[in-house]
């Protein structure tokens, strides 16, 4: 009998950056890294529990993490940003759970080269869900930033 594969989790993240009169002036999507922690808390609320779910976004000027980290390498020292929406998709894409937090004007500036999903808001907790370390984007004090957080479990019907 052939070994069948479990569900699998699939992140995906957009980067939209616009400039102070509101013009796009950057846009990328990459695939990042789900972390340890985000089996932890799937495996905690599946089973009754209550920890505490994705609420914050975060930006830092390091790289490096992987799935075993739990925070941003060099993280800006401001509060995190809460996210703007969660929410599960509908039909076809029913499994997955887009999250979109924004990056205004004067939040997280710098050159940013690390994001993250975080379950507070406090930027030196260690719970870190996602984290993406493709980024190398200067965001000036007038920029926004938003981004935009697909992840998929298991794959559509």
């Amino acid at each position: 009998m052939a070994k069948k594969e479990g569900i699998k989790i699939k992140t995906n993240v957009k980067y939209e950056l616009y400039n102070e009169a509101g013009e796009k002036i950057w846009e990328e999507e990459t695939h990042n890294t789900d972390c340890y922690l985000h089996g932890i808390l799937i495996a905690d609320r599946m089973s009754g529990g209550s920890d505490g779910l994705i609420t914050h976004g975060h930006a830092g000027t390091g790289s490096g993490q992987d799935g075993t980290d739990d925070n941003l390498a060099t993280y800006l020292d401001e509060a995190r940003t809460a996210l703007d929406s969660a929410t599960q998709g509908t039909g076809a894409n029913s499994n997955d759970v887009v999250y979109t937090f924004t990056l205004g004007a004067g939040v997280c500036t710098g050159t940013l080269t690390e994001i993250g999903m975080f379950a507070s808001s406090n930027q030196a907790t260690g719970d870190m869900h996602f984290y993406d370390d493709s980024i190398n984007k200067v965001k000036a004090a007038g920029d926004t930033l938003i981004v935009t957080w697909t992840v998929t479990y298991g794959q559509s019907p």
